[in-house]
């Protein structure tokens, strides 16, 4: 069940409540109508339903049905009573109308009821009048054309029973929402006390009828010391107590119309009297006290907040009267005088005020009566412990209800930080003589032109501040490349537009419009102006002359953009090379290889016995040729290593059969040397994984390399084994006595066709292209060659080998 059901249905319970009350105090005010009398004394039903319309404020709809449902309760009340049925139904539906109209007009305008003014007390008498007319009017009706009563009597006694009852219930349900004033003190019991017990007495027995307004004092009181709704409490209390003490005959009105012959519609007209006046007296005196407590309440609040604005304030404020004494001060300015307000009130300003000339105050002070006082000044303060501050004085009159001057009002800001910030930040600026710095409001005029600015742009600040837009100083053709580029119009919008829509700060280059109409290109950077509360006031921007740095950064592009294309030619140019020499050294094997052949038929006497003369002629010419195949072959290589196809072929190899197939390929050169050869191989197979052809071509590069750069008498070493620290790899060592190589060297020996100093003096035969192909073996087979070496020590080649390489190894190296 949804909150909006739960109270229609709440409501409703309590409605048909308020019916059946209605209907009991209905059948209760026939039951002790005056004998004699064709109206009840008191109707309070149509109080009750008034008061539950006014208490639960049900909107227009349902207001209708309850005001339908009190037309058949009144009725039925009427009929049970003994009265005629037409006559039940007739006061039904007046009752009915008043409540409809007294309702309607407390509701006027969909206002909620309520009873804080005297407006709304008499809009309460107004309808209550309005519904005692109605009622008065069909009531008496019935009675003379129904009953055969006199239309005034009858009118006369239902407008004043109802009125009364309406006057007296209306307001408690006015103030049914209202919280109450204070908790319940010892005066609320005796003030009830007093009021019910006084009423009861007056009511019990026949007094004289100027005893019958007793009672009000009592009302009076709680009017003026308790809350509307205790009020309201009480005047139905009393209602109900004088009315059925009433009408069992006692009390003043009851005696008098026994004793005095008067008649029932007129003891009844006395009492609902004695009751409108009860309830007017005392909601008068309860809406003005509410009121006066109201007003109270707020002049209190505002002296609160008036003296915590006062003493939270940051300017100093000083009250001072006409004769120069000072009457109020907050605490900013009791701080700047050095001492407590209490001490302060009630001197002279000018014996308290820390400045150089007191005269001068006495004699500005004795013009506030003649209103000559500036309403702005200016002074300084010596105060203890801050030393000399600047106060900035605003002064304002105060005057009575003639309009003559009472008093002087200073309120003081002390400016001494912001004007030394200001003059800080003026003296930057100014001091930033190579960076523009500019200022701008929201639609883009300069607010600020240093002389940074002055001195890129060619513009004194005169002449652009508050005067010139700031985007008529850039270039308008980039003004309208950059607009496009953001789909904007043209304009400042354009230099704030990332800024605008929240970025921090925004660079890029702009291009300036000087005065002489130069252009200077500057690299500038936007952001916003802020204040405390964080709205965007304005906007700075910071630009910096970039004219210079920006040309040399395009010589420099273009110079780079030039070396770039002198790379890529030298990249062709250098692949062209390789490919011919590649092509070369293919087209040079073959006639080699045919010189080779027949050089090797001559020796084997293919063509008749040769002379040991002819012998050695073919066997330099095959010992040439073969060098030049050697040279030839590592050329191919080369190129292959160039163009990242070295192709491998590995398989399982024993690194031993390999060193000695390496070692006979070059013993027909060393055995023509005066040399010391050693060679320690492990007797136990060194497998890897590796291609045997390209291991052979390392191994014999390193020994012909040792042989080469090793003169007679000297010793070559070759030491194949495992790794003394690594088991996974093997190591191969070729050490000479020859030359060495100088440190300076040693990491570009490894480079294509790089020859040593050493070798260069020393006239020694070489293409360069040895260690570079050591180098690119060793790496392709998973390993590496380090050099250790010296001018004239020697030098010592380690190539390290993994044993195994995964089953993934590469064909081709790089």
């Amino acid at each position: 069940m949804s909150r909006v059901t739960r109270q229609r249905l709440r409501w409703s319970v309590w409605a048909l409540i308020a019916l059946v009350g209605v209907f009991v105090l209905g059948l209760m005010s026939v039951h002790f109508a005056l004998p004699g009398s064709t109206v009840a004394l008191w109707w309070p039903a149509a109080g009750l339903a008034v008061c539950f319309l006014l208490a639960t404020d049900p909107g227009p709809r349902r207001s209708a049905l309850f005001v339908l449902g009190v037309l058949v309760s009144s009725g039925a009340a009427n009929l049970v009573g003994g009265r005629p049925a037409l006559v039940s139904v007739l006061y039904g539906f007046a009752n009915a109308a008043e409540v409809a109209v007294v309702h309607g007009l407390m509701t006027t305008r969909a206002r909620r009821p309520r009873l804080g003014s005297m407006d709304d007390l008499w809009r309460l008498l107004a309808a209550t009048l309005a519904g005692a007319v109605v009622i008065g009017v069909l009531a008496g009706l019935t009675a003379s054309v129904v009953l055969g009563g006199d239309f005034l009597d009858s009118a006369s006694a239902a407008a004043s029973s109802h009125g009364a009852a309406v006057l007296v219930m209306a307001p408690l349900g006015i103030a049914a929402g209202l919280r109450r004033v204070r908790r319940p003190r010892l005066e609320d019991i005796a003030q009830w006390v007093v009021v019910v017990g006084v009423t009861a007495w007056v009511f019990h027995q026949d007094q004289s009828l100027p005893l019958a307004f007793l009672p009000i004092p009592g009302l009076v009181w709680g009017a003026l010391r308790l809350g509307l709704r205790t009020v309201a409490m009480q005047l139905l209390v009393v209602g109900i107590v004088a009315v059925t003490l009433t009408s069992l005959g006692g009390g003043p009105f009851a005696a008098a119309g026994r004793l005095g012959g008067i008649r029932p519609e007129t003891v009844g007209s006395l009492t609902q009297a004695f009751l409108a006046t009860a309830a007017v007296t005392t909601l008068s005196l309860a809406v003005a006290t509410t009121q006066r407590r109201t007003a109270l309440a707020d002049l209190r609040s505002e002296v609160e907040l008036s003296g915590v604005v006062l003493d939270t304030a940051a300017s100093a404020i000083i009250v001072v009267d006409l004769a120069g004494v000072i009457a109020r001060l907050n605490t900013t300015a009791a701080r700047l005088l050095g001492a407590p307000e209490e001490e302060l009130v009630g001197r002279l300003a000018a014996e308290v005020f820390p400045v150089a000339n007191p005269e001068e105050v006495t004699a500005r002070m004795a013009g506030i009566a003649g209103g000559t006082v500036p309403l702005h000044q200016e002074q300084d303060w010596l105060v203890e412990g801050l030393g000399v501050r600047h106060i900035v004085w605003t002064n304002a009159y105060l005057t009575d209800d003639d309009g003559n001057r009472t008093h002087l009002v200073k309120t003081g800001a002390d400016v001494t930080d912001e004007r030394a910030a200001r003059t800080f930040v003026e003296a930057v600026l100014e001091a930033a003589t190579a960076t523009a710095i500019i200022g701008t409001d929201l639609d883009g005029v300069i607010t600020l032109f240093n002389r940074g600015a002055e001195t890129v742009l060619g513009w004194r600040a005169s002449e652009v501040v508050g005067v010139r837009d700031w985007s008529l100083l850039h270039d308008p053709a980039e003004v309208d490349r950059r607009a496009a580029e953001l789909e904007i119009e043209p304009g400042f919008d354009v230099l704030v537009h990332r800024v605008r829509g929240g970025a921090a700060t925004e660079t890029r280059d702009w291009t300036y419009v000087r005065k002489d109409g130069s252009r200077r290109t500057v690299s500038l950077t936007m952001s916003g102006i802020r204040d405390e509360g964080g709205m965007l006031t304005g906007y700075l921007g910071v630009a910096e002359d970039v004219t210079r740095r920006r040309q040399a950064e395009i010589a420099l592009q273009v110079a780079l953009d030039r070396e770039r294309q002198a790379v890529e030619e030298l990249t062709a140019l250098d692949r062209t090379k390789s490919d011919f020499v590649s092509a070369v050294s293919h087209e040079l094997r073959t006639p080699l290889a045919s010189v080779l052949g027949y050089s090797e038929m001559l020796e084997d006497g293919a063509a008749g016995p040769l002379t040991e003369r002819q012998l050695e002629l073919v066997s330099r010419v095959d010992r040439n040729g073969r060098r030049l195949l050697s040279l030839i072959e590592d050329l191919l290589l080369n190129s292959r290593i160039e163009a990242g196809r070295l192709e491998l072929e590995p398989r399982r190899c024993d690194l031993s059969d390999v060193v000695a197939s390496a070692w006979t390929s070059v013993a027909t050169v060393t055995s023509q040397r005066d040399l010391v050869r050693d060679v320690d191989v492990s007797p136990r197979p060194l497998w890897v994984e590796g291609d045997p052809a390209a291991l052979e071509r390392m191994v014999t590069n390193l020994l012909s390399n040792a042989v080469k750069f090793t003169p007679d008498g000297g010793r070559v070493s070759l030491v194949a084994r495992p790794h003394d620290r690594d088991p996974g790899t093997v190591c191969l060592t070729v050490s000479d006595s020859g030359m060495g190589i100088p440190p300076a060297d040693h990491e570009r020996v490894f480079a294509r066709f790089f020859r040593s100093s050493a070798a260069n003096e020393r006239a020694i035969q070489g293409s360069g292209l040895g260690l570079s192909i050591v180098r690119a073996i060793a790496e392709g087979h998973g390993g590496s060659v380090s050099l250790e070496s010296a001018p004239d020590a020697g030098s010592t080649f380690t190539v390290t080998l993994p044993v195994g390489l995964p089953t993934t190894l590469s064909r081709q190296a790089p």
